[in-house]
């Protein structure tokens, strides 16, 4: 059986007071890759939206797995790994703990059935880990991991999950954004090949793609992804307002993560580090220790990773465009 816990003894994530359980809800193009790298740093294993390599998901105890298999299985399957062999057991475990994080996600009511499709989570299992699952707590999840989300709408998250946050506290939550003229322009410049890495299996930005890539130019690319609001990006920040609000969330930004590499500042970025930190119970560790860690120029979806660049590429157009797409949040961020 495997008993090897993700975070060896010892490391800032498994140190007594630090968070157990995380969820970073970093929104699209804003700089996910950088926290990404940060509770990586930290020992967190990492589930989600993001791109994730094998090497930082979350390696499960053997406790961990029996207690999620009799969370998802019926009785008489967890019986019959009693007797099964190694492989058996981590072969049914990892599809027990892929079905939980599943399930989760349908609490949390993300657009699965649009980034991936319907098969992909209409199965018995998840059905069942669904139905067995229903009034767990989050804190019953695997500890040790941090769950990446691009959007967190309060009106789709499960109730439940709400009442358990609001009364315990936990997971602890970051809200992570970054100024939207930039995160479209990253969207376009992503969504039209720019970075030559691809894109993300998400089933929309295959459409997305073929209509900017059917465009002239950039000019042409960003005056359509501004205009139509079906466009990713679009009501993006409006939907985590209320956690931008929410006084046990902590908030950062690309802005202030990035450093100097990206146009901003080392004490902006040692600022912010520190509060993350100390947010998450973390204790031996600086900001110095894992600054440079974060700027990862090959992250698959890194392109410029620059403050303003929408200054540079956004015309008289794009401007007015901007301004009527997201004049009301800006100030709210404090983009204005």
């Amino acid at each position: 059986m495997n008993t090897m816990p993700y975070e060896p003894e010892g490391h800032p994530a498994s140190a007594p007071g630090a968070a157990e359980r995380v969820i970073l809800v970093s929104l699209m193009k804003s700089g996910t890759h950088l926290l990404q790298e940060l509770m990586v740093a930290l020992g967190y294993g990492m589930y989600g939206q993001a791109r994730i390599a094998p090497e930082i998901k979350p390696v499960l105890a053997e406790s961990e797995r029996w207690r999620i298999a009799r969370m998802v299985y019926e009785d008489a399957m967890v019986a019959s790994l009693e007797q099964a062999d190694e492989a058996t057991f981590i072969q049914a475990t990892d599809e027990a703990w892929e079905a939980l994080a599943w399930s989760w996600q349908i609490r949390f009511g993300m657009p699965l059935k649009t980034w991936y499709s319907v098969e992909l989570i209409n199965t018995e299992l998840v059905a069942q880990a669904v139905r067995r699952t229903a009034g767990s707590d989050f804190a019953q999840t695997p500890p040790g991991v941090c769950w990446v989300f691009n959007e967190f709408d309060i009106k789709k998250l499960d109730g439940h999950f709400l009442r358990e946050w609001a009364r315990t506290g936990e997971p602890r939550i970051i809200l992570n954004y970054r100024d939207p003229r930039d995160m479209i322009l990253s969207m376009v410049n992503f969504l039209a090949g720019r970075t030559g890495r691809g894109f993300s299996n998400f089933g929309d930005f295959d459409v997305f793609s073929a209509i900017l890539r059917a465009k002239p130019g950039l000019p042409e690319q960003l005056t359509y992804a501004l205009t139509d609001q079906s466009f990713p990006c679009h009501g993006d920040m409006e939907r985590v307002v209320w956690l931008l609000n929410h006084p046990n969330v902590c908030k950062t930004s690309f802005e202030e993560l990035v450093g100097p590499p990206g146009g901003g500042s080392a004490q902006a970025r040692a600022d912010a580090l520190e509060r993350i930190l100390s947010f998450l119970g973390i204790t031996g560790i600086t900001p110095e220790d894992v600054a440079e860690k974060l700027f990862n120029r090959e992250s698959f979806s890194f392109y410029r990773g620059q403050i303003g660049g929408w200054r540079e590429d956004f015309g008289p157009e794009h401007l007015r465009l901007a301004e009527a797409a997201f004049g009301a949040v800006l100030p709210l961020f404090g983009y204005a």
